[in-house]
């Protein structure tokens, strides 16, 4: 089973990347997101969840742990498969997800192609629980830098939960919770 791909992408296509790994290209299918963030002729590294079906064999990439795990959790939902769990993770992402899931609240996922009101209640309903939320320190000058950076929403709020108090200068603030996320 592909647990992770490293590669160089070469191709963005309507709804994935191809990845080229010493010349062999795959196709993986990522959310809105991911997609947008991917850089042509740059290595990037993808997270991946490999589907096996009899008449296909499809791979969805995920930049961020956090962001895979979150789509196997909407896979184990009855009525939800791999297209409307990306599409869900495309339109609500990981966190306004994971809070929506840990309040109960559906309405976030009118809208998503393939998400009707019972499977949003049964997404609620079977996911409570489950999911985690991450409360994002969003308007931390710290917190936007390393988002900034490219770390994931829990990477940059774990890095800053852990910072001292009597530190208000943002880039010491940012210094010190670089050297916390290299640990």
């Amino acid at each position: 089973m592909i647990a992770t791909l490293t590669g160089k992408v070469t191709h963005k296509l309507s709804n994935s990347l191809v990845i080229d790994i010493n010349g062999v290209g795959y196709e993986v299918l990522t959310t809105v997101d991911d997609w947008g963030a991917a850089q042509l002729n740059e290595i990037q590294s993808f997270h991946i969840y490999e589907q096996i079906r009899e008449d296909a064999h499809n791979l969805y990439g995920f930049r961020d742990v956090a962001a895979k795990e979150l789509f196997v959790k909407l896979l184990s939902v009855n009525g939800v498969g791999p297209k409307v769990a990306l599409a869900t993770l495309s339109a609500a992402g990981v966190d306004r997800l994971a809070q929506a899931i840990g309040s109960g609240d559906s309405s976030l996922l009118k809208g998503v192609s393939g998400v009707g009101k019972k499977t949003a209640e049964r997404i609620m309903v079977e996911l409570a629980g489950k999911v985690t939320t991450v409360n994002a320190p969003i308007h931390d000058e710290t917190y936007q830098a390393l988002i900034g950076l490219g770390y994931s929403n829990s990477q940059a709020a774990d890095a800053i939960a852990n910072l001292p108090s009597d530190i208000t200068d943002v880039g010491e603030r940012v210094k010190l919770a670089l050297k916390g996320i290299g640990r």
